[in-house]
Order: C-alpha cells, then sequence, then structure tokens
C-alpha cells in the first residue's frame, strides 16, 4: 500500500507542478499577489477566458496553492515567497516551470532511447531562465562573505563562461557597480539576447566556446553557471579558465551534482530525474569527485563545496 501511495503521489504531483507554471505564466498568481479576487476579477483583470481561470482557480484551491474565503482567492504569504520571489532562498516557482517547460520536449525521447539523437537545450531558452534565477540568487547570497564579494565590491573584472542570454550578467552590474563584467556564450540566439541586456552597460558579450577562449592573465574572477556539465571538453575549459585568471583569481563553479552513494531523500530524486532530462540533450551531471579532480588537475588549489540546496553546489577554487 505505501508503495501504491508514493506512486500515485508522483501523478499528483505532476499536475501540481502546471497548475504553478499556468499560474505564473498567465499572470494569474501575480494578480493575487496584489489583494484576493473572485473568479470573474481574475479573468477580467488578467483579460483571459474565464471557464479556462475558472479551471485553474478549482485546481488551486485543491492543491492549496490559494484558498477561497467570502467568495475570493487568496495567496498566502508564504505561496508568494516560494512561487514568485526569485530572491527568498524558499522559491521553487522557477524550478515549477523549467519542468513544465521541458516535459513539451519530452516527445524526443523515443528517438534518444531507439536511435540514440539528443536534443539541444536552446530549443527552450525560457525554461533555463526560469530554473537559473534562483541559482543566480542563490550564488550570490552564497558569496556574502567571501573574497568574491570583496573583489567584486572594490572592482574588478569578471568573465561568465557560458552566459547564456546574459541574465545573471545584469544581476552582477547591478549589485556591483564598480566591476568590469565580460560574457562568452557558443550560441547565437543567447549572445543577441545578451547584447540587448548590455547595452549602454560595462559588460561585453562574445560569441565564443569556453573551450577555445585565449585569455590570459585577465580577469580576477571566472564564473561558470551550469554550464560546464553542457561542455564538450570539460578539462579544456577548467584549463582556459586557469589561464585566463590573474594570480590567486577565483573560479566559482555552479553546478549540480550526483549523489556518490545514497540516491534517497528529495534532494537526490529529484538530480536523478533531471539526469534523464539531460541525457535527451547528450549532456550529463557530474559528482564532487569528478570536479575536484578536474580543478586539481588544471592546477587550481584551495578547492571548497558549499551546498547551496536541491543539489545544487557552489565549488570555488583558486590559480
Amino acid at each position: 500500500m505505501a508503495d501504491f501511495e508514493r506512486l500515485w503521489s508522483y501523478s499528483v504531483g505532476f499536475y501540481g507542478v502546471w497548475i504553478v507554471h499556468i499560474g505564473r505564466r498567465a499572470g494569474l498568481l501575480a494578480r493575487l499577489a496584489d489583494s484576493p479576487a473572485t473568479v470573474d476579477n481574475l479573468a477580467a483583470a488578467t483579460c483571459l477566458y474565464r471557464p479556462a481561470v475558472q479551471a485553474w482557480c478549482s485546481a488551486a484551491i485543491a492543491y492549496k496553492f490559494v484558498s477561497k474565503k467570502s467568495g475570493k482567492l487568496h495567496l498566502a504569504k508564504n505561496m508568494k515567497a516560494m512561487l514568485l520571489d526569485t530572491k527568498n532562498p524558499d522559491y521553487l516557482g522557477g524550478q515549477f516551470s523549467y519542468l513544465a517547460l521541458r516535459s513539451l520536449e519530452y516527445g524526443a525521447f523515443d528517438d534518444l532511447f531507439r536511435h540514440g539523437l539528443t536534443r539541444d537545450m536552446t530549443s527552450t531558452f525560457e525554461a533555463i531562465q526560469q530554473a537559473t534565477d534562483w541559482d543566480h540568487n542563490a550564488f550570490l547570497a552564497a558569496i556574502k562573505n567571501n573574497k568574491i564579494h570583496l573583489l567584486l565590491s572594490k572592482g574588478c573584472r569578471l568573465l561568465d563562461v557560458g552566459c547564456g542570454t546574459g541574465s545573471f550578467l545584469a544581476k552582477l552590474h547591478d549589485k556591483y557597480p564598480k566591476s568590469v563584467f565580460v560574457g562568452i556564450d557558443p550560441s547565437n540566439e543567447a549572445v543577441r539576447a545578451a547584447r540587448q541586456m548590455a547595452e549602454h552597460k560595462p559588460v561585453k558579450i562574445l560569441k565564443q566556446k569556453g573551450e577555445v577562449m585565449k585569455f590570459s592573465d585577465e580577469f580576477d574572477a571566472i564564473y561558470l553557471g551550469e554550464s560546464l556539465y553542457a561542455a564538450q571538453d570539460r578539462q579544456r575549459i577548467v584549463y582556459n579558465c586557469h589561464r585566463a585568471l590573474k594570480k590567486d583569481g577565483v573560479l566559482a563553479i555552479v553546478e549540480g551534482l550526483l549523489p556518490e552513494s545514497n540516491l534517497q531523500g528529495n534532494e537526490n530524486r529529484l538530480i536523478m530525474g533531471m539526469q534523464l532530462d539531460f541525457a535527451l540533450q547528450g549532456h550529463n551531471f557530474m559528482t564532487a569527485k569528478e570536479i575536484r579532480r578536474l580543478l586539481r588537475a588544471s592546477g587550481f588549489k584551495a578547492i571548497q563545496f558549499t551546498d547551496l540546496g536541491g543539489a545544487l553546489y557552489l565549488v570555488t577554487a583558486r590559480k
């Protein structure tokens, strides 16, 4: 019976993911975050089809994402924090939206299992952006009392390898205006978006792969945010990062890391499930042991791991 209940909960949870994603994307949760509303008020305020809004409201109430009192729907403060506030340490909204958006690609699993064909994740940039908002804020919170924060506060040069659409560089510029930033990414679409973001800012965006970058003794800090797992030659990228850093420069890697033994617990189950998603993209996560081996082989020292939650880790090392 316990196994039946566990399996049943997985199907229930699948719909919970979609209820949150739809509520975020359609602006329903944001509207309720402002003030309680009836179904009619909610449909009118969001200019959405009322029967669809009614169906969403009923589902959101059933899943206890919202409550209903005196005919009006209410979004509790803790739900607002977890589903909408990207700076909150308990924020989960982006993860839900990532899972929902990625599930649209899962028809490609047939080609993966039958023919070994993978699919480039750049087709779902929106999913990446939804998931990495929390990563960025978790990183910024984690560095408050370490060398990276001091460097950025005083003014330094930071390189973001695999900068994507530049959303993290925008956050860094806003928080650390004295520093200068460079971002590289191999995707044409990502570089176009990043360059739009970088207009009138001390941020330079280059279309380039980490495996071929030629920087030497130029940066005080380098950031690799969930991009190393997707690299064709991870060792080459880490070596190039070592060369690109000045003496005593800091490398910061933010990656989901696989458990090395125990697969139980929600965090471990989450990353093992995501590993299947990443296999569809032709990528795979690493373990802490593998990351440490890459860093030592390229000459890095003072390697440290900080658990950010959700199987996500900040790994720092010095040249």
